[in-house]
């Protein structure tokens, strides 16, 4: 009995043991597969008319594999593997992933505490109460935001990777390197921290206020973080008979700056700020880039003797800010010929033989005064000034390259012009071994264009961000603009909601067909509208108000419905806000 229970028992475990086999066979069958699919959507095949590699020579009709994120491959006669995705654009350019160098996108910044104001000179602890302005050790990557809808726009013009940083701010914080794809932050960042970066925007009502107090503040933080410095490595050295330094983040955050371990990106555009910047690197001996940079070719000697990379922003200013604009001015009005009592005026009769074509000088004369702006990129080359593209605080992402095309119009070669938004950012920041070009192992970056990337009439069909790939709808052209169907002109009483409460303004419009100028009054002064237009019952402008001391564009946009208007508000940085606005007694504006 008990030799034929145990072979009965026997039988069963045996049974047992196949059932438990064949569940894990199965297992491992269906996990292959779903392995198997998960392949498939990372597995593409691009076959193309032109491969601009960058570093390498352009392929005709080549092909590029991407892999889990990786370029696999690329060349001529390269085989398609199974299971691959192909994207067939055999009358398109692929680029690699372009590259701003400069831009605060992505962020979500804290919501700052009212300081308490003060006009008297106080102690360096003192000095630095909490402000997001003085935080040399504020790390970026804390702050992204995945979800930021300006990405996609950005994404879609072709920019794959961009350096972030706020806008303002004196000891500003940390940078970080991103891709523009991910579900999170951590997904999304190539290198944090990447430097260090200085500005010269003031506090608003407390210290320091003024660029004299924000010159003195920063030089005093830097002789305070090396005795900060010698202090802690004194007291590594040799612990008995010293009193342990007293921790200061802010401080432990310049000693790598000031022993050149990490750089710092000093913003600097016109051309005594580059000079006082550049001052400020020599005394304390840091390993800097200057980033703005709009006036470099007015110091390009300087830039050339010191060797170090330039980021440029090709966020032009109006040639009525630029450095001797008003003397230059000034100056060739009092040698032009008075014309003779009685005569009309050239400019006046050359109008009339025009036709009376409506802004045509205007226009001509406008881009006169731009060239020497277009030529900064051109004259930095000429010298031999390795640089980098930034699209500092342009709100239009489609200018970003539509400006650096302005830069090839004036003598920078179209060449040198994309190693300037590919590899030689990736190599300035560190990363070129990573992104910048179209190499095999390298992340992939790609775009895929119509054409010459710098051409207006050039659409991006496909960007790939880390390998994942996004289809480009290529908008139809925006039908002709409309005659104004509204009258708008007049005083209107505006109460933005920004995150820092309801503010009120007072809006003052004129009207002239589809034209509307005016200005806006606010707290921090009274700004003039531009680029102000109505099209149907749709309105749009933009004003420079000078928040915390540097002007911050506002770009307004919105619907009108009968007595309501609907729309938003671009703010940068600091995201957007609703407002209202009412003309007492007849309209009411109301954005949401």
């Amino acid at each position: 009995m008990e030799i034929s229970h145990c072979l009965k028992f026997q039988n069963q475990f045996l049974k047992y043991i196949v059932a438990v086999g064949g569940m894990i066979v199965l297992l491992f069958f269906l996990l292959s597969i779903s392995m198997a699919n998960e392949g498939l959507e990372d597995l593409f095949a691009i076959k193309a008319a032109r491969i601009i590699t960058v570093t390498g020579s352009v392929i005709e009709n080549g092909t590029i594999i991407v892999k889990n994120g990786i370029i696999d491959a690329v060349g001529k006669d390269i085989p398609i593997p199974v299971g691959a995705e192909m994207i067939n654009v055999d009358t398109m350019s692929v680029y690699p992933g372009l590259i701003d160098a400069h831009t605060s996108l992505a962020l979500k910044l804290p919501q700052q505490k009212e300081a308490t104001p003060s006009s008297e000179r106080s102690t360096r602890v003192q000095s630095r109460q909490p402000s997001t302005a003085l935080t040399p050790e504020r790390l970026v990557a804390d702050l992204l935001n995945p979800k930021d809808s300006k990405i996609e726009k950005v994404r879609e013009t072709g920019v794959t990777t961009v350096l972030t940083v706020p806008e303002r701010g004196i000891f500003i914080g940390q940078s970080a390197l991103i891709n523009l794809a991910g579900n999170n932050a951590e997904e999304m960042i190539l290198k944090s921290p990447v430097a260090s970066h200085i500005g010269y925007t003031g506090q608003r009502g407390i210290y320091p206020a003024t660029l004299m107090a924000v010159i003195a503040y920063q030089r005093q933080t830097f002789y305070d973080a090396q005795h900060h410095k010698f202090l802690m490595e004194r007291y590594a050295r040799q612990k008995r008979g010293w009193k342990r330094p007293v921790p200061d983040k802010s401080l432990d955050a310049l000693i790598p700056v000031l022993s050149g371990d990490m750089p710092v990106i000093i913003t600097a555009n016109k051309e005594n700020e580059i000079k006082r910047a550049l001052r400020l690197a020599g005394e304390f001996g840091l390993n800097f880039l200057i980033s703005g940079a709009v006036e470099g070719w007015r110091v390009v000697d300087l830039l050339k003797a010191r060797g170090r990379p330039v980021l440029i922003s090709v966020e032009f200013p109006k040639p009525e800010s630029v450095t001797g604009y008003s003397f230059k001015l000034k100056l060739e009005g009092s040698t032009k010929e008075k014309p003779k009592k009685g005569k009309e005026k050239p400019e006046k009769k050359k109008k009339e033989n025009e036709g009376g074509r409506k802004g045509g000088n205007e226009e001509d004369e406008k881009e006169k005064k731009m060239v020497e702006l277009y030529v900064n990129a051109s004259a930095l080359y000429k010298v031999g000034v390795k640089f980098a593209f930034a699209s500092g605080g342009l709100k239009k992402p489609g200018d970003f390259i539509k400006n650096i095309a302005k830069t090839i119009k004036h003598g920078l070669p179209k060449e040198e012009a994309l190693n300037a938004m590919t590899i030689y950012p990736a190599e300035i920041f560190g990363v070129a071994d990573q992104i910048g070009s179209i190499e095999a192992g390298k992340i992939a970056n790609l775009v895929l264009a119509t054409g010459d990337i710098f051409d207006e009439k050039t659409k991006v069909k496909y960007v790939f961000v880390d390998g994942k790939k996004y289809e480009i709808k290529i908008k139809e052209k925006k039908e002709t603009e409309k005659e104004a169907t509204v009258d708008v002109a007049g005083t209107w009483d505006v109460i933005v909601d920004s995150s820092q409460g309801e503010v009120s303004v007072t809006l003052t419009l004129n009207q002239s067909g589809s034209e509307i100028t005016g200005e806006l009054k606010t707290e921090f002064g009274t700004a003039s509208i531009y680029d102000g237009s109505i099209s149907g019952n749709n309105i749009g402008f933009s004003v420079k108000l000078p928040i915390t001391g540097q002007p911050v564009e506002i770009i307004f946009e919105g619907t009108i419905k009968g007595n309501t208007m609907e729309g938003t508000t671009d703010l940068g940085e600091m995201d957007s806000a609703a407002w209202t606005a009412t003309k007492p007694g007849n309209w009411s504006f109301k954005f949401k």
